[in-house]
């Protein structure tokens, strides 16, 4: 009787030690919420199967004007950290995370990063940063890093994801350098709805042109809309670009006044749809690219 009563002890133990080293080996997941579901997705990449991820702003949401929600606050008090690109793209945002107290870690994925400023002064300084590709590459190294000093037990794991991450961003930055050679160098003229390609211009050779400044909540003037059909005269440009998340009206507008087509709607401060090839923050850019080349080449 005693042989059966220290048997059943021993398996109730071997069954409980497997119970702890079962949870400690799949260990619980760390929640992290970001402002865009940009930043989201390459938090997704490399947080891997340890993290949680949350975007605040969703498919087709404009972060410039976004108005928070109920749930917002309550998410980020409930997450261990949470992501913002920076260069005042989040206003809304600070407060949320300083009312959700010092147990929630903040990180500035565009630290080390120098901004574009704006010479008209509005939205000062220009924070869509990650369409430079070696930017996008900063934001992955921050995103790990904050993710290694929140969870450190699995900062390996992180690191690692990081390494393979870095390397589908580097062929990503070559084939975009690739493509645009594929465009007449006096059709490297990239008209959108606002000013949000300026890193892209600046990295990959094309001059950039926003209906809007670097903030859709800037005003369009008289003087850019005039502007802006001049250009396309003087210039002879084949396509102008609208948005995901920016009304499209006013280049609709344009592009009955002046005959130029309406290239394609580009990914601007959201990309797409979960489980769809732009669902992703490089399968977005890889649209964008190929709208662009195929409108204009």
């Amino acid at each position: 009787m005693n042989l059966k009563i220290l048997a059943a002890a021993v398996l109730l133990i071997i069954s409980g030690c497997k119970t702890e080293n079962t949870d400690e080996a799949s260990g619980k997941k760390i929640t992290a919420v970001s402002s865009i579901n940009i930043i989201s997705d390459i938090v997704k990449n490399i947080g891997g199967d340890k993290v949680e991820s949350f975007s605040i702003c969703g498919v087709g949401v404009d972060p410039h004007t976004y108005h928070a929600k109920p749930s917002d606050p309550r998410l980020i008090s409930k997450s261990n950290i949470v992501f913002i690109n920076g260069f005042n793209l989040e206003h809304w945002i600070e407060e949320m995370i300083s009312s959700a107290g010092s147990e929630v870690k903040k990180v500035t994925v565009s630290e080390g990063i120098t901004p574009i400023t704006d010479e008209k002064g509005f939205g000062d300084p220009d924070p869509h940063a990650w369409f430079d590709v070696k930017y996008a590459k900063i934001y992955a190294e921050n995103i790990a890093k904050g993710l290694s000093e929140a969870d450190p037990k699995n900062a390996d794991y992180y690191n690692e994801n990081l390494k393979k991450y870095l390397t589908e961003l580097d062929n990503l930055d070559n084939w975009i350098k690739d493509e645009i050679q594929k465009i007449p160098e006096e059709q490297r003229i990239l008209i959108t709805s606002h000013d949000a390609f300026r890193y892209f211009g600046k990295a990959y050779g094309m001059e950039v042109k926003g209906l809007q400044g670097i903030s859709t909540e800037a005003k369009v003037r008289t003087e850019d809309f005039k502007n802006i059909i001049d250009l396309i005269k003087s210039k002879k440009i084949k396509s102008v670009f609208v948005e995901t998340s920016v009304n499209p009206k006013l280049l609709e507008q344009i592009s009955q006044e002046t005959g130029v087509v309406v290239g394609g709607t580009l990914f601007s401060d959201s990309i797409g749809n979960e489980g769809t090839p732009e669902g992703s923050y490089t399968g977005a850019v890889k649209f964008n690219v190929n709208t662009i080349v195929n409108s204009l080449k």
